[in-house]
């Protein structure tokens, strides 16, 4: 509390903004936690009303009044405990929610820069780890101060009344107490911001060993694995007991100071009953407010650390959720193409790399034109293809679709024209027919468009001998499928969406002679009247291409077609004849 009023924490004043639209319960709620707050004064007042009563006036009612009134005095804080909790947790669940859904559409719309920093263990803690603990921390940090700020000012109130001089004593443990919680404040929050990044990791490494694992079984690797989580893990238990330490601290620091003080005060009314001034019932109710003031000052001390490690949590959240999303300022619509494609002086630069991707590149597609790009591995095949649904922005120079610059339509327009049929496929843990119509509009597509796309895509006998057919699922990532058989199924999905610009990076790689000659027919009619761009190391796919461009080192070698590069006896008739291509 000391932290979030006294340095007005940015994220900790945003996080508690997400509180605002449920305002409505949260009144409701701290109705609840009032009438379970003064529950406490009421026990103290009560008791020391009825213990004067019982010594100095009697009666046998007493016997079932002290009791019953006790009785009912419980009753009322269990019953208001249960439903502000109630209440509060669906406002907490409620702002995870909101939470939650912030961060995956921020990161849905990451420039692949972002992609590139973040690895997927760091990303998943903040949607299960961090998120949790910033909202159960914040949720139940609410009802701490409503609840026992109350608490205290009605235990405050019936200490004054009985004797102020003594109460005011009780405050000298102050200066002390906002010192030594402001110390603990600060480690805390270093510690748990370690521990957060610790568990990114931990989870980044159960991942990588659990998608490795033929490549840990092959290579005997298991002690190696074991040693690396090891550390790791024994990393997390390390900060976790130094947080479960700094966090439990300010509960028994809060109790020691609290402590000295109700004991000199505990010991001037002594005196002062003995003395006559205060009667025994008064002398137990005092006793008993000082008593049970106790538990909420440490509860409202112990927020200073759980403010600290839900500011650390907060900060993570919206770090991501601030993260500058991709450039999308285009406002014109791509609705037909009716020149081509245009690279015009082409650079391209990876963020921490000296050395160009692309260096210079210039080339025209026109509309309905096949072309296909070869070279080495690393030599910029993939950057020239992930540059036109903009994955990537240059660096320098422009490339135009119909002499306008792509940037200038949005990227859902441009995006809409393009088919990718990649080497690396990846599957939905879904059935084949949704992952077949990912991304379109499943009432434009007809029973009859699916069939004619499998059947082009060489699928129809693997599908038929699946239990559930076209609904059968394939797995996390398509893990139940071949290659070949995933690579199918993108091509299908290609061959459905029927966009007038499809890229083929290695789309063939993982099929069989047998299903590449098949489903060659099926992409000449899927490229027809549309511009095709294929990236391919098996040059036998690209014979036919109306032009081939040769890469190298981020540049344009050699272009021309099949037959004119064979008769210079470059690079390309050098490829060729290492594959036995004549």
């Amino acid at each position: 509390m000391i932290n979030i009023l006294k340095h007005r924490d940015e994220n900790l004043v945003r996080l508690f903004r997400y509180f605002l639209p449920y305002r409505g319960k949260i009144v409701i709620a701290s109705i609840f936690l009032i009438a379970t707050a003064l529950t406490s004064s009421a026990t103290a007042t009560l008791l020391g009303k009825l213990t004067d009563i019982s010594f100095y006036q009697g009666g046998d009612w007493l016997i079932y009044a002290l009791p019953a009134a006790l009785i009912g005095v419980t009753a009322i804080y269990a019953v208001s405990s249960v439903l502000s909790a109630y209440l509060m947790s669906q406002v907490s669940q409620s702002v995870l929610v909101t939470l939650r859904k912030e961060l995956f559409s921020s990161i849905l719309h990451w420039p692949e820069s972002q992609y590139q920093k973040n690895s997927t263990g760091i990303i998943s803690s903040k949607f299960v780890n961090e998120s949790a603990l910033a909202l159960s921390g914040a949720a139940d940090s609410v009802s701490i101060i409503i609840r026992d700020t109350i608490q205290i000012i009605g235990l405050l109130v019936v200490l004054f009344w009985h004797d102020w001089i003594l109460t005011l004593v009780t405050f000298i443990i102050g200066p002390g107490l906002v010192i030594v919680l402001c110390a603990l404040s600060k480690k805390v929050k270093v510690v748990v911001r370690q521990s957060q990044e610790t568990l990114g990791n931990m989870i980044s490494r159960i991942q990588e060993s659990y998608e490795a694992e033929r490549i840990v079984k092959i290579s005997d690797s298991y002690d190696y694995e074991d040693e690396r989580f090891s550390k790791v893990n024994l990393r997390i238990r390390h900060l976790a007991l130094k947080t479960n330490i700094l966090q439990g601290l300010p509960t028994p620091l809060t109790q020691i100071l609290t402590m000295v003080a109700v004991s000199f005060v505990v010991a001037v009314a002594l005196v002062e009953a003995q003395n006559g001034s205060l009667t025994f019932g008064q002398f137990v109710t005092f006793l008993s407010a000082l008593l049970l003031i106790k538990a909420p000052i440490q509860h409202l001390a112990g927020l200073n650390s759980t403010f600290a490690s839900i500011s650390v949590a907060a900060k993570s959240i919206f770090d991501v959720i601030d993260a500058v999303p991709e450039s999308d300022t285009g406002t014109k619509e791509l609705k037909e193409i009716k020149k081509g494609i245009t690279f015009e002086n082409v650079h391209l630069s990876y963020p921490n790399k000296q050395t160009e991707a692309l260096k210079g590149i210039s080339l025209e597609i026109k509309q309905g034109e096949s072309v296909a790009l070869v070279g080495q591995s690393g030599s910029g095949k993939t950057s020239i293809i992930n540059l036109i649904p903009r994955f990537l922005d240059v660096s320098q120079g422009a490339i135009r679709i119909d002499n306008i610059d792509i940037r200038d339509y949005s990227l859902k327009s441009l995006r809409s024209n393009i088919s990718l049929v990649s080497q690396d496929v990846f599957l939905f843990d879904d059935s084949i027919k949704n992952n077949l119509l990912y991304g379109l509009n499943s009432n434009s597509v007809s029973d009859d468009m699916i069939k004619n796309a499998i059947d082009a895509a060489d699928l129809r006998d693997f599908i038929n001998e699946l239990p559930n057919g076209i609904n059968t699922s394939v797995g996390e990532g398509g893990k139940l499928l071949s290659g070949g058989q995933k690579q199918r199924i993108s091509i299908a999905r290609a061959i459905l969406k029927n966009a007038p610009i499809i890229i083929f990076d290695e789309a063939t790689s993982a099929l069989d002679s047998k299903s590449e000659n098949k489903i060659k027919n099926a992409i000449k009619k899927l490229t027809k009247d549309k511009i095709s761009i294929t990236v391919a190391h098996r040059l036998s796919t690209i014979e036919n291409s109306d032009h081939i461009y040769v890469i190298s080192d981020g540049q344009i070698k050699e272009d021309g077609t099949h037959h004119s590069l064979l008769t210079r006896n470059g690079i390309y008739a050098k490829l060729c004849k290492m594959q036995d291509i004549s």
